[in-house]
């Protein structure tokens, strides 16, 4: 509205507020005829509470009708009372009992939504305040109906900082409130009385009014009428937001509703009529805060047009620091900044004012209150995070450092470094498809193939076993017998995966005629074969009979084997499928004659269908398990334990959670949301795909995978995300700025870069220090590390594989950690306890999957993840297992020619590059060198 338009309105408001009726209503229409809108604009500028003028004018009586009203009732000019006594002209008497239950001790106040009185409850034997309303507004439906939206609106908030309402009652027709009586007094009385207060007293009496008010938005209330005279303080000189009379749900604000409130302390767009958000609280807010500080009001006005006037022109109140000398700067800042015009200018919440003010800091405060932080708060928690250039520089050194250390020793600790690997997988499948049509399976015609790469873990376990030597290992280099082997499958059908979704060397298992499985070594050497003879055999005995016996060396020079240093022996493993004939040999490798080895051979109809090399490790085992054997099975049993203990107490926690309202469910969401596409993604790379009608269920099983594994980390996340925010919020303050959007953070590139850092320690530490160091002590090396995607898969889609598992992994184990902990604490009740309890948890599990030797690298390694997540929190430990997952998921070489490489190196630039982005993001934009870096 224009500014003559203003004032045009507010000379007009100003003669009609001193008319009455049909007075008013006379002189309405002669000073806007032909001008409706003028009109309305004037009539809903006198449609104003009363409350307003009253103010305005110095009177504070009608405040102390607020919703709390300990206080002692205050008229103009006169000091504070500090009597209970009844007040004249009171609708009850001392000694009244109202509704059988509450005696009236004496009238503490009246304004224009009701009577306040002090009285006793009789049965739960406390005082209590009772709000009635007006006599004249007992019969009101609109006035009940406000009263009573009061009730629903005031008891939905619990909060030391808030007012409590308890009930509603009726005595003779006449509705009531009872709510909590606080002895002490307005804020607007002290101060009148003693001017502004303290500056420490005013920053806690400010804290504590954000805190109020945050609790009172949390609910999805607007107060719409915050001043010092709906503020108490009471004896112990707390604050308490009181008078809920016009607040009312955020969405339920509209068109003349937003008009409600005290002028002096409204927001433009209140003023306007616009809409009404959290934002106008924090402007009054400010207005509050500016009194507190100072002691005066931030707009001075001898009448309520002139406020008017005044407040619509945007005039902008005193600096603070002009009337108070040596004020906190961040105290002005704080003020003006909920001053804005603007509403989005504004901040957002009432903790993020409270987070402004000097030493803000608002997630602690909440804490000694005995409230849990909300993931705001926890978000916006002032927790510095920037690092020093010279520290940041050292651990992205140490990172680098570490790195390139891990990738040297892999050659002495990766299977995949001892095997020769010279052929890629591709070069491998070529050979495997070739030697199936040479040993004559061109017919029927191929329709689908898929191919791998696996690990013979009988071979491995048996050197164990057998080989107690330093050079135990060695014999793995000639590749002969293949510690590592390709896999390849064809067949005349499309692959049925509906229910696994991939293709593994033995699954699914399927015997059409014509599926062929073959397996070489990495050499190319002929392993295995397995050919589904044909079902219905048209040939005639005769001609079975004259059909030529298979020529078995040519299966023999296809695995590399001399046909001469090999003897007849009687068949004794059975061929999966139908035979026509069998065969076998017994004799040992050319390069390692120490090592005998059997070979299993049968033919149906004149080509070979079944060929195996039948190795020592591939007799049944000994009745008695080994020691490895009965570590494993250890294992086991405590990762179940842990999984159960995981999916049942996390359920609990949650659905705990849920009931009760708890829990960041829109981060939970986000997580999850996010999850589900890695996991579809992973699914799409990963699982084999045939254009078949079989195609369709294979999708549905892997979106049902994918729902099911964000579900589930959806579930856990709600389990201990309100606890962790209860008790340790320091430990997720990065981990919620980050779900949040905030990737430039200083504090979440910290938590990033140092786990990192400590990931790669991990690496070195758990699985290659616990390997290579008990062999300077004499002790036999303990088997090589061979989980690498290689096994499984090949190219773009071992690449994928890897890297969203490592996301899952490093999702995954620290969420379990964070709820172990919480576990543990629950039972403990005690912090160290219980990171003491998850400390030997963590050390047992990597024990378990290390050699005994190895178990004190084991128990330092459980150390360093602990104490990351203890001290650092979860973001820390995430980025420190996402770096550490690289040797689970990835083939760490040095040798970047060789062909796994292709998996690796995009996989360690993603790790790294998230490190530099954690080193840069660190800093804050602080200078790398210079001055500051030589002074660090």
């Amino acid at each position: 509205m224009r500014p003559d338009r203003w004032r045009q309105v507010d000379e007009l408001f100003a003669e009609a507020l001193e008319r009455e009726g049909d007075e008013r209503a006379r002189f309405l229409e002669e000073a806007c005829a032909g001008d409706a809108s003028l009109r309305r604009e004037v009539e809903k500028m006198l449609g104003f509470d009363e409350r307003a003028a009253d103010f305005i004018e110095g009177d504070l009586f009608n405040a102390a009708a607020g919703l709390m009203t300990g206080s002692p009732t205050v008229r103009q000019g006169a000091p504070p009372s500090l009597s209970t006594d009844s007040i004249d002209d009171a609708r009850f008497v001392p000694g009244d009992v109202l509704a059988g239950r509450y005696r009236v001790v004496g009238l503490l106040g009246r304004g224009g939504m009701g009577e306040v009185y002090r009285a006793d409850d009789l049965k739960l034997k406390q005082p209590v305040a009772l709000k009635f309303l007006p006599e004249r507004l007992s019969a009101d439906g609109p006035a009940l109906a406000r009263f009573y939206r009061e009730v629903s609106v005031a008891r939905q908030i619990s909060h030391r900082h808030v007012c409590r309402v308890y009930d509603v009652g009726e005595h003779e027709r006449q509705h009531f409130i009872s709510m909590e009586y606080v002895r002490g007094e307005e804020l607007s009385s002290l101060l009148k009385r003693i001017g502004r207060l303290p500056p420490d007293k005013a920053v806690e009496v400010a804290r504590q009014l954000c805190a109020g008010l945050a609790a009172v938005h949390e609910r999805g209330v607007l107060h719409r009428d915050l001043k010092p005279a709906n503020v108490m303080v009471d004896e112990r000189g707390d604050v308490r937001i009181t008078d809920f009379g016009i607040a009312a749900l955020a969405e339920e604000v509209r068109g003349r509703e937003a008009l409600a409130g005290t002028p002096a302390y409204m927001s433009p767009e209140q003023l306007e009529g616009r809409a009404v958000t959290a934002a106008s609280d924090i402007y009054s807010l400010g207005i509050v805060l500016y009194e507190i500080f100072t002691g005066r009001k931030a707009f001075e006005a001898s009448s309520l047009p002139e406020l008017l006037s005044l407040r619509r022109t945007g005039s902008r109140p005193s600096s603070p620091s002009e009337l108070v000398a040596g004020l906190d700067p961040l105290v002005e800042r704080a003020i003006f900044r909920c001053l804005e015009t603007d509403p989005d200018r504004r901040p957002a919440t009432a903790l993020q004012v409270a987070a402004a003010l000097p030493g803000g800091d608002p997630l602690a405060a909440a804490l000694a209150a005995g409230e849990t932080p909300s993931p705001e708060m926890v978000a916006a928690a002032p927790k510095e995070g920037a690092l020093r250039p010279a520290r940041a520089v050292a651990l992205l050194v140490a990172l680098f450092a570490l790195v390139g250390v891990v990738c040297f020793l892999s050659k002495d600790v990766g299977l995949y470094r001892m095997v020769p690997l010279e052929k890629s997988p591709e070069v491998l499948r070529d050979r495997a498809a070739e030697l199936v049509k040479r040993l004559g399976h061109s017919e029927p015609p191929l329709a689908d193939s898929a191919y791998g790469m696996g690990v013979d873990r009988g071979l491995l376990n048996y050197i164990s076993e057998t080989d107690q030597s330093a050079a135990r290992w060695e014999r793995v280099r000639a590749g002969q017998p293949a510690a590592i082997y390709f896999w390849y499958r064809q067949g005349p059908q499309p692959l049925r995966v509906e229910r696994t979704g991939d293709v593994r060397e033995e699954t699914p298992d399927e015997a059409a005629p014509g599926m062929t499985t073959v397996t070489l070594d990495t050499a190319g050497r002929l392993r295995s074969l397995v050919v589904a003879p044909p079902r219905v055999d048209r040939a005639t005995p005769e001609q079975r009979a004259a059909s030529p016996s298979f020529d078995w060396s040519a299966l023999f020079a296809e695995a590399g084997l001399d046909p001469s240093r090999f003897s007849p022996a009687a068949p004794e493993w059975v061929p999966p499928h139908a035979y026509t004939e069998r065969a076998a040999w017994e004799g040992a490798y050319p390069l390692q004659p120490e090592t005998r080895v059997r070979v299993e051979a049968a033919a149906y109809g004149g080509r070979p269908t079944y060929f195996e090399l039948i190795e020592p490790w591939d007799r049944p085992p000994a009745p008695q398990g080994s020691a490895e054997s009965a570590r494993e099975r250890a294992l086991v049993v405590l990762l179940l334990c842990v999984f159960f203990t995981t999916m049942v107490g996390g359920a609990l926690l949650a659905w705990r959670n849920l009931r009760l309202g708890r829990g960041d469910r829109k981060g939970a969401t986000r997580l999850a949301a996010f999850l589900f596409v890695v996991f579809l993604i992973s699914w799409l790379f990963t699982a084999h795909h045939a254009a078949t009608v079989g195609e369709a269920f294979n999708f549905l099983g892997g979106v049902r995978s994918s729902l099911f594994s964000a579900c589930f980390f959806w579930v856990i996340y709600l389990a201990f995300e309100p606890f962790v925010r209860r008790l340790w919020p320091g430990r997720i303050i990065s981990w919620s700025r980050l779900l949040s959007g905030a990737f430039r953070d200083p504090l979440v590139g910290r938590d990033v870069l140092v786990g990192a850092v400590f990931g790669a320690g991990f690496i070195l530490c758990n699985f290659y220090l616990a390997v290579l160091v008990p062999r300077l002590f004499g002790y036999p090396p303990r088997e090589p590390w061979f989980d690498f995607p290689a096994t499984r898969l090949l190219g773009l889609r071992s690449f994928v594989f890897g890297l969203t598992n490592q996301i899952y992994g490093a999702l995954l184990q620290p969420f379990i950690l964070l709820l172990f902990l919480l576990l543990f604490y629950i039972v403990l009740r005690r912090e160290r306890l219980a990171a003491a309890g998850l400390w030997a948890l963590a050390a047992l599990t990597l024990s378990l999957t290390n050699s005994a030797p190895g178990a004190p690298f084991a128990a330092l390694s459980a150390f360093f993840v602990v104490w990351v997540l203890y001290r650092y929190g979860l973001l820390a430990l995430v980025s420190a297992l996402f770096i550490a997952h690289l040797n689970i998921f990835f083939p760490v070489t040095s040798d970047f020619s060789a062909w796994y490489a292709g998996d690796f190196l995009p996989a360690l630039a993603i790790s790294l590059g998230l490190a530099v982005y954690g080193f840069h993001t660190s800093l804050a934009g602080q200078p790398l060198l210079g001055r500051r870096l030589l002074e660090d």
